[in-house]
């Protein structure tokens, strides 16, 4: 039996289909044969080589993940026939921030990234070296839905979680609060969602973008307003909507930026209240320098995170957040596995609308 593998043998170019021999489990680990594969632009980031040679040459890859297992070491909780998706951003799994899951922290910096530095998704069956890095898949999700859990979904689950006690602290001072979402994609819908989950009640949810059917989009996802920053948009006049959008308080008293580049970071941070919350979590602006004017920064009491993905414990929670079934995914498009490079040419080009997965 043979697997098919969408393997990157020239950075920038399309990837190689090549049939290979189906793995067995490694011990400690599992092989999953796997139904669907998100399509992200960290995978575009990876096929480009902007990330300066962390995805190999002639690696596979695709890090969201949703299969069922095939072969696993029998010392291992889960077995043959469960379906899971993978936790695809392992580290040492040996250091304490490891063994609790937080293996983005790795203390060792130790990088096993399923479809960037290791073999993963664009294909039909799929290595895990660690079988505790596999989250078991209810009855009640979907698994094309699934597949973008450990990325997009549980980035933006995270970036909604870090703002929480700041919007909390507002919402004990005023009835009259909101928050600002910038970028309508397919992490900008999960953002709409979780935090309509996650916020207190009545807190309003405002989306930002410049594609009007993104924002369309945003607001069936359930934001409560969406701010068109099309190309005659400028910035002065983008502030004074957001800010005016944002109620009584005139400000917003957090923020998300899932584009992240410097036009954006320039206009959340005059859109802020006085000790809002700037989450960044976009890679779009790679290595452009953003300007803080420093004093205002400090008067203001602006606080700022960066968030990349989540904990594999974030990512079970969120799991079972989707099983209640308050969330609905983004829009979801299937492709075939041979199509997977000119998906990523489209999603480069802002042509998806939702998520794109491959179909295997």
């Amino acid at each position: 039996m043979a697997r098919r593998s969408m393997r990157l043998v020239e950075y920038g170019k399309p990837f190689q289909l090549m049939q290979e021999e189906v793995p067995t489990a490694p011990k400690g680990g599992a092989v999953v044969k796997n139904e669907y594969a998100g399509v992200c632009h960290t995978d575009a980031h990876s096929a480009d080589d902007e990330f300066s040679g962390l995805a190999p040459l002639k690696c596979v890859l695709g890090h969201e993940m949703a299969g069922t297992i095939v072969d696993i070491d029998p010392s291992a909780e889960l077995k043959v026939g469960d379906k899971v998706i993978v936790y695809w951003h392992g580290g040492c799994g040996a250091c304490s921030r490891c063994e609790v899951g937080e293996t983005t922290a790795c203390l060792k910096d130790v990088k096993h990234w399923a479809g960037i530095t290791e073999d993963g998704g664009f294909s039909d069956y799929v290595v895990i070296p660690d079988a505790k890095l596999l989250v078991k898949v209810p009855d009640t999700v979907a698994m094309d839905a699934a597949c973008l859990l450990p990325c997009s979904g549980i980035t933006a689950y995270n970036a909604v979680c870090n703002m929480v006690p700041t919007v909390q602290d507002f919402a004990k001072h005023s009835a009259d609060c909101a928050v600002l979402l910038v970028g309508a994609g397919g992490l900008g819908l999960w953002g709409v969602q979780f935090a309509k989950q996650l916020l207190p009640a009545g807190v309003r949810v405002l989306s930002a973008d410049v594609d009007e059917e993104k924002l369309a989009t945003a607001k069936a996802a359930g934001c409560d307003e969406a701010l068109l920053w099309g190309k005659g948009v400028d910035d002065d006049t983008a502030v004074a909507a957001a800010k005016k959008a944002c109620g009584s308080l005139g400000a917003a008293v957090a923020a998300i930026d899932f584009v992240n580049v410097p036009a954006t970071f320039g206009r959340i941070e005059k859109i802020l209240a006085q000790g809002g919350m700037h989450v960044v979590v976009g890679l779009l602006g790679g290595d452009a320098p953003a300007a803080v004017p420093l004093m205002p920064y400090v008067l203001s009491r602006h606080h700022m995170a960066g968030v990349l993905m989540g904990s594999l414990p974030q990512l079970k929670d969120l799991v079972a957040l989707m099983a209640e079934g308050n969330v609905k995914p983004p829009p979801i498009s299937h492709h075939p596995l041979e199509n997977v490079y000119d998906v990523l040419q489209d999603l480069k080009a802002g042509k998806v609308k939702g998520r794109a997965v491959v179909k295997l």
